[in-house]
């Protein structure tokens, strides 16, 4: 039966013709009436819009309607005209975007000769529609005080139930939001001039949502949705944000600026004035201009801009922008292999009698086994290096080769406390952005007009790695990175009659975006004299990345180079018809998108080192030992380096990971004008989503429920697995065990996209206006929308699973002692591995200790979200409106990657390995990815708005909410949400990671009343109006309470999800210190405990609120008018004028020394001052 309703509907939606309706243009619809207000027919309307004069003309319905749609935003004006009337003009009209502008004339008995002229004043009632929001215009769009680099998307919060993104979000910093209780990460929906603009890389290393962030100055209009909009919307389930871009008029108008940003007029971070440290550098510079105008009046018209930005900064003031810090490197000693200045006094003695002594290291070659050999009861010993220095002859030469490469200690070293933070660095980083618009609009006759559109942006992040040269030692966010985007957009748009009109669009959008680490293009292997499998290739050059413990890490971080790409195509049609009462429509969208990647976790590999290869080899207690055991007290992580003595490691196949999808989308919409204080909107969309499909077939999916791996069908299909995937296998004289002799490999069996298609996203659309009264009107409605197009993350990509995309560890396997060499490296001797390096047939006849697959659910269903709201909006004086509301939804099927072969939560006191507590022993942990998340959220909003009027225009949203939820975004800080049983994850239910309870905030615009052509002084001559006259305040208040984040504690007895306190009894565990909340304690930590025996702590998720933002900015402007048509604007903004930090969250672990305090602020949160100047014409 679902199939029938489902093809039917599929059927009766295409047949409708295809469209993704007007969601960039407005729509002006009205009534005109005669004295007695009876409906006047077949009036003649004529509409025109002012900037261009481009005109159009409808007719009234027997019924005394109109509705005109597809209007660009701006001012228009109406004229109507009727046998027996006089003619009646109304002036002033403003269409927004998206929006249906109510107006209605009544239309005065006489001669057509005469005309009655009334000036339109701005509707603050939004009679004709059910969606909420909020509409920023371009005067506000320029004026507000925009921090950073002045991007867009942060206006989104002037609207109610609009919520910054959770912190650790990876688009927080680009403007990332959450609308009304939806997950901020990826359920956004971005569109510029109507038309996607979304990015669809993977896992937005860009750190934006969106492909193009067009200036402030190219932004016509910019409209916000977050709840009650119709079928014309669809692609996620969260808010819309519709940038518009200017277009040309029949005036020439333009700007040129210049905004500057420099230390000197910069607060220091908190965290600088608490360690007493100096401001770090940062010079902001951002420059550009925009203009627009006629090439043939009233018909052809063109716009463009250009804006450059240029940062450069340090000590982390802008967001993965220059770095700096601390770091543990080893002294100039230990590089010559002399670490006899580390040792410490005597824990314990060896089996023939001498000392053992703290940090000592012992030479790995002279390992013995002296009983029970080959048992888990084996017994060791090893034999000191003499003075704890190692020979120069037994040192590696390709680890000597890198140490050579480290700078010298410049802090304080206490030698018996080593190793330590003892190199201090600040690393430089600059950006350099260039970008722009071009936009050209043709009206080629009444009946046809076409426009096209073209923006681009190119950003290059250079971060320089704290360490010189192929040392590297730079994290993943510290790497320079490129993100290169491009939209282009062409419509038609034809006027078949009065009441039939189609659009058809095609767009494209492009974004490339990647990070490179130091030294992509050069092969240090050869250089350095690493031997074995070399994985270098074009960018991915550099040192494997080693980790040495307690030293900070060294050589090209994992998971670079990455590079990831969008490219989706946007094919649109539009259909509107306007029929009696009813203005229908109906559309259709297909977007083919692809997004390949390269994103491997180790591509030029990774080496570990620990003290383990230069420790006495015993776990057995000593006796006064920092660490309690000879093997945590002796030894070195450096040593065992520098010896080229490995405890493991791991690399991956280099492959791109060419992924793709496909959208469609059909809609019908009818707008229903019931009463002429009644609209109806009705409404419906069907979405189509293939899943994530490989265009060569290279990925695979491991079919939990049949224990199977199943290998798309194509030219990739026999791909190699190790040696020793399905049976035992002798290699080098080792045997080494099936790693899953139960899995059964399906090659061929499925498609490229490996599991079915959900076909069943069908969400209707219901909403109402009802004008109760002249200034009183009540909106509601509902709905049900789909996100088929949240971003998964690079690592559970089907793609990156055996056979395609593999990362086999090289560690230590089954049967060999933790104290023997590792058999993977230098040829199974205990040194020299380094300068040996990988196994040559590491991905061919190489049988590897371990494989992880990914795996995805059969039964994935696309998110959707049920959504409702009811809104009472009334007028009141002073071109105010006050709106009162209620917002609710309900999630279910959200996106989650949980482990499909979670161990279950098991209490002991005795030593237990997790893998017997696994459904399936033999597979380990099974990164999965599926959709049976699932929360809720309740709001009251309210919104007050004010026009411009007596000089000021101001927007204020108030927002008193509570969002729930089961799990966290994919990519974001709520990621690792921390489940309390992997096995049951409804268990986690509790405060989403991005609720926020309270949030307020209000833009306002104020021109200062007084001087000449004002309402004080409005005489004065010129000279005295050039001083006091044409000033300007501008501002942003912020103010919202904190997020929710989840205290942990170790130390709990048995194997569990995860560990956490106990709540005191009758505590809270949220309760603020005795004196209050202050950075040093932000909640009293007294109020938890240590778990109790063989349990996982009793405390809840998300239970503990961090600081609240409380945030003013502010510009005074100075406007110099030297003629009607130059005018000059001077302009000092302060964001954040009162400098108060904004703290980032406090410390979460009961056992460490910080918990409970906040130790930094966000980047970038401090005062910054901007001057700006612009040139108006």
């Amino acid at each position: 039966m679902n199939r029938v309703v489902l093809s039917l509907t599929f059927s009766l939606l295409l047949a409708s013709v295809c469209a993704f309706a007007q969601r960039d243009l407005g729509t002006i619809t009205g009534t005109i009436t005669d004295p007695q207000g009876a409906g006047v027919p077949r009036a003649k309307v004529t509409i025109v819009e002012d900037a261009t004069g481009l005109s159009y003309t409808v007719q009234t319905t027997d019924t005394g309607e109109f509705v005109r749609p597809l209007l660009k935003p701006g001012t228009y004006s109406i004229t109507v005209e009727a046998a027996g009337f006089r003619k009646a003009e109304q002036k002033g009209i403003i269409v927004t975007a998206g929006d249906r502008i109510g107006v209605n004339l009544g239309l005065q008995v006489g001669d057509l000769n005469q005309t009655v002229e009334v000036q339109a004043v701005a509707p603050l009632l939004q009679t004709e529609s059910a969606a909420q929001g909020a509409n920023i215009n371009m005067h506000a769009v320029t004026q507000l005080p925009l921090g950073g680099q002045r991007t867009f998307t942060f206006l989104a919060r002037m609207s109610p139930g609009v919520l910054p993104a959770e912190q650790g979000a990876r688009d927080a910093q680009g403007g990332g939001f959450s609308a009304n209780g939806v997950r901020s990460t990826g359920e956004n929906n971005f569109l510029l001039n109507g038309v996607d603009n979304n990015v669809n890389v993977i896992d937005f290393i860009n750190q934006t949502s969106f492909v193009i962030g067009p200036s402030v100055e190219a932004i016509g209009e910019l409209r916000i949705l977050t709840n009650g909009y119709n079928a014309e919307y669809g692609r996620a389930a969260g808010g819309v944000l519709d940038a518009t871009l200017k277009s040309g008029t029949n005036q020439v108008h333009g700007v040129l600026f210049e905004n500057l940003q420099n230390t000197n007029l910069d607060a220091n971070r908190w965290e600088n004035n608490f360690s007493k440290l100096p401001r770090p550098p940062v010079k902001q510079n951002q420059f550009g201009g925009a203009a627009g105008g006629p090439i043939i009046k009233n018909k052809l018209f063109i716009f463009g801009d250009y804006q450059g930005t240029r940062i450069k900064t340090a000590g982390g003031v802008v967001q993965n922008l220059g770095f700096g810090g601390l770091y543990t490197i080893p002294t100039p000693a230990m590089i010559g292999g002399d670490f006899s200045g580390i040792l410490g006094s005597a824990i314990g003695t060896e089996p023939s009698g001498q000392s053992i002594l703290q940090n000592q290291a012992f030479d790995p070659t002279t390992t013995k086994c002296l009983s029970a050999c080959g048992t888990s009861s084996a017994v060791y010993t090893r034999l000191p290096f003499a003075g704890n220095k190692i020979p120069k002859t037994m040192l590696d030469p390709a680890a000597v080769k890198i140490a050579s490469l480290y700078p010298n200690p410049n802090q304080p070293i206490v030698l018996n406390d080593y190793p330590q933070q003892d190199y201090a660095v600040l690393t430089p980083g600059t950006l350099t952005t260039d970008q722009g618009d071009g936009r050209v609009d043709y009206r080629i006759d009444d009946k046809d007009s076409i426009f096209g559109s073209i923006s681009w942006s190119d950003t290059s992040k250079t971060n320089t790695a704290p360490f010189q040269g192929a040392l590297d030692g730079a994290n993943f966010y510290g790497a320079s990175e490129i993100d290169l985007g491009r939209n282009a957009q062409l419509s038609y748009t034809r006027i078949w009659n009065a009441s039939l009109i189609s659009e058809t669009r095609i767009g494209y959008s492009r974004l490339v975006t990647a990070r490179t680490q130091g030294n992509a293009d050069t092969d240090e292997f050869k250089a350095i004299g690493i031997g074995g499998y070399d994985p270098t290739t074009t960018l991915n050059g550099g040192l494997p990345q080693f980790g040495m413990g307690r030293y900070s890490q060294i050589g090209a971080n994992d998971w670079l180079p990455t590079k990831e790409f969008s490219n989706v195509w946007d094919f649109i049609q539009n259909v509107s018809i306007t029929k009696g009462s009813h203005a229908l429509k109906f559309g259709g969208e297909y977007r083919p998108i692809k997004f390949p990647f390269f994103q491997v976790p180790y591509p030029h590999g990774e080496m570990n080192f620990s003290r383990n290869e230069t420790a006495f080899p015993s776990n057995a207690s000593d006796v006064g030992g920092k660490n309690k055991s000879f093997s945590a007290d002796t030894g070195d992580e450096f040593a065992s380096f520098i010896l080229g003595s490995l405890n493991g490691g791991q690399i991956s196949t280099t492959n791109f990971i060419s992924s793709t999808r496909q959208a469609w989308a059909f809609y019908a919409q009818d707008d229903w004008k019931l009463t002429r204080k009644i609209t109806l909107q009705l409404g419906v969309r069907y979405e189509l989503w293939s899943p994530i499909g490989e265009q060569f077939g290279r990925q695979s999916n491991f079919n939990y429920d049949t224990l199977t791996l199943e290998i798309p069908k194509g030219r990739n299909q026999d791909a190699a697995l190790p040696p020793n995937f399905n049976t035992p296998y002798t290699f080098g004289g080792i045997t080494y065990p099936a790693l899953f002799p139960s899995v059964k490999v399906a090659r061929g069996t499925v498609d490229q996209y490996l599991i079915p298609w959900d076909r069943y996203d069908i969400g209707p659309r219901v909403g109402i206006a009802w004008n109760i009264r002249e200034k009183t009107v009540v909106r509601a409605a509902f709905g049900i929308f789909y996100g088929g197009e949240e971003q998964q993350g690079g690592n559970p990509n089907r793609g990156e699973s055996a056979p395609f995309n593999e990362s086999p560890q090289l560690n230590r396997p089954t049967g060999v002692n933790g104290f023997d060499a590792n058999p993977f490296f230098a040829n199974g001797q205990p040194i020299g591995g380094v300068s040996v390096g990988f196994p040559v047939n590491v991905f061919t006849t190489q049988p590897v200790s371990s494989l992880q697959f990914r795996s995805v659910s059969q039964d994935f269903r696309n998110p959707m979200v049920q959504k409702w709201s009811l809104v009472v909006q009334q007028q009141l004086p002073g071109q105010m409106a006050l709106e009162l509301g209620y917002q609710g939804n309900h999630s279910s099927h959200q996106l989650l990657q949980p482990d499909f072969n979670a161990f279950r939560n098991f209490a002991t006191t005795s030593s237990i390995n997790s893998a017997d507590l696994r459904p399936v022993k033999e597979l380990g942990s099974i990164s999965g990815t599926a959709t049976f998340g699932y929360g809720n959220y309740d709001a009251m909003t309210a919104k007050l708005e004010k026009r411009l009027s007596h000089n000021v225009q101001f927007i204020s949203s108030y927002t008193w909410g509570h969002a729930l939820a089961n799990s966290g975004t994919t990519l974001s800080g709520s990621s690792g949400f921390g489940y309390k049983d992997n096995r049951n994850i409804s268990a986690s239910y509790g405060s989403a990671a991005w609720d926020i309870r309270h949030n307020f905030t209000t833009g306002f615009v104020y021109d200062v009343p007084f001087g000449r052509g004002k309402s004080y002084a409005a005489n004065i001559n010129r000279a005295l109006d050039f001083v006091v006259g044409g000033w300007q305040a501008n501002g942003i208040l912020t103010f919202h309470t904190g997020q929710p984040f989840t205290l942990r504690s170790s130390g709990c007895q048995g194997v569990w999800a995860n560990c956490f306190p106990d709540v005191v009894p009758g505590k809270d565990p949220n309760a603020a210190p005795q004196g209050g909340r202050r950075p040093d304690q932000w909640f009293d930590i007294s109020n938890v405990a240590a778990p109790a025996a063989l349990t996982q702590g009793n405390i809840g998720l998300q239970t503990n609120y961090g600081p609240p933002t409380r945030s003013v900015d502010f510009s005074l402007a100075k406007n110099f008018r030297f003629t009607e048509r130059w005018s000059l604007q001077f302009r000092g903004e302060a964001f954040n004028i009162a400098n108060t930090p904004q703290f980032n969250l406090p410390d979460n672990n009961r056992q460490n020394a910080n918990f409970g305090r906040i130790t930094s602020t966000q980047a970038g949160s401090e005062r910054h001052m901007q001057f700006a100047l612009r040139l108006l014409f």
